[in-house]
């Protein structure tokens, strides 16, 4: 979720997330959480083997009951000229 509203809604098996220590691999059933995110990749995989990419600016990612919500400023398609 942006600014501008939702900005990806999917079904995946797995997530990798730019955590604030590094990197968190999320799979089906993981503990509630609610972290920090920094700018940085968000891959996803389906249960069909399709995987996504996008670059995530800095905000919060909460885990909870299989459901995953990021809330940043931004999403983009292609790396920022920061990365």
């Amino acid at each position: 979720m942006t600014d501008a509203g939702v900005a990806i809604e999917d079904q995946a098996v797995s997530v990798i997330a730019p955590g604030e220590v590094g990197y968190l691999g999320i799979l089906r059933n993981h503990a509630p959480l609610v972290t920090t995110l920094q700018p940085g990749k968000l891959i996803w995989r389906n249960a069909s083997g399709q995987s996504g990419t996008v670059f995530v600016a800095d905000g919060l990612l909460e885990i909870a009951k299989n459901h995953l919500t990021i809330l940043t400023t931004s999403v983009s398609e292609s790396a920022p000229a920061a990365l």
